[in-house]
C-alpha cells in the first residue's frame, strides 16, 4: 500500500442512502473513523423532509449538514440560480460559491478563496467529471474527481504524480441509485480549518446537492 507524499491532503466522500432516504456523504481522509458525515436536507423545513423522505427528491437544492468527528457543524445551503451559502453551526458566515460555466468560493470578508475550472485535457468521461482547483492567485493548487459510476472509484489519474501504485481507497465499492457516487479531493497542502469547510461544502453542494460547478456537468 502507496502513501500520499506529504504535506498533501486526499479526502474522499461516497454516497450513501440513509434510512430517511436522505442522501449522505461520508468523508475520509485515510483509513480508521471518518473525518466527517453530510447528510441531504438536513436543515430542510419539514414539506422538503417529507419530499426526501418518501423518495420524491433524490438529491438536489435544500440546506445541507456537515458534521465533523468532534461534532462541529457546517451548512451548506445549495439553491437554484444563485449562489450557494455555507455557514458554521453557531450561524457565522462562512463562504459563499458563485457557479457559473466556472466557480468561484470567496470568504466572508470577500476575498477569493478558490476557482473550480474544468481539466483542460478531459473534462468529462462516463466515469468522472474533472475539475482543477485554483488558488486565489489563479495557480493550480488541487485536483476534484466528481464520481458518476462505479468505475471511477478505480482511475487513479488523479493522483499519478503522488503515488506509486494505490491507495487505500482504491475500491470499487457498489452502484447505487444516485447521480453521484462520490467526490475524491486532493490538494498540494494540508488544509486550514477554512480551507477544509469550503472544500467539503463544495463537495457537498456537488454530491447532495446536485450542483453544477462546470459547463459540462450542466
Amino acid at each position: 500500500m502507496s502513501a500520499p507524499q506529504d504535506p498533501s491532503t486526499m479526502i474522499e466522500g461516497r454516497v450513501v442512502h440513509k434510512v430517511s432516504n436522505a442522501l449522505k456523504i461520508t468523508f475520509s481522509a485515510g483509513p480508521g473513523d471518518p473525518l466527517a458525515t453530510g447528510v441531504q436536507g438536513a436543515g430542510n423545513g419539514l414539506a422538503a423532509k417529507a419530499a426526501i423522505l418518501f423518495g420524491f427528491k433524490n438529491g438536489g437544492t435544500g440546506k445541507h449538514r456537515i458534521t465533523y468527528a468532534d461534532g462541529s457543524v457546517v451548512w451548506v445551503e445549495s439553491k437554484n440560480s444563485a449562489p450557494t451559502v455555507l455557514s458554521r453551526g453557531d450561524g457565522t458566515s462562512l463562504a459563499t460559491v458563485q457557479r457559473a460555466d466556472t466557480s468561484t468560493a470567496v470568504g466572508s470578508t470577500a476575498g477569493t478563496l478558490f476557482h473550480f475550472v474544468p481539466d483542460p485535457e478531459e473534462a468529462r468521461t462516463p466515469e468522472l467529471f474533472r475539475i482543477v482547483v485554483l488558488d486565489r492567485m489563479g495557480q493550480e493548487t488541487g485536483r476534484l474527481d466528481v464520481v458518476r459510476t462505479v468505475g471511477g472509484w478505480s482511475l487513479r489519474r488523479i493522483a499519478n504524480d503522488l503515488y506509486n501504485e494505490s491507495f487505500w481507497w482504491d475500491r470499487a465499492g457498489q452502484p447505487l441509485p444516485v447521480p453521484i457516487l462520490g467526490t475524491r479531493l486532493w490538494l498540494e497542502h494540508p488544509l486550514d480549518p477554512v480551507e477544509r469547510d469550503v472544500l467539503l461544502g463544495v463537495c457537498v453542494d456537488i454530491a447532495l446537492g446536485l450542483r453544477p460547478y462546470i459547463a459540462v456537468m450542466k
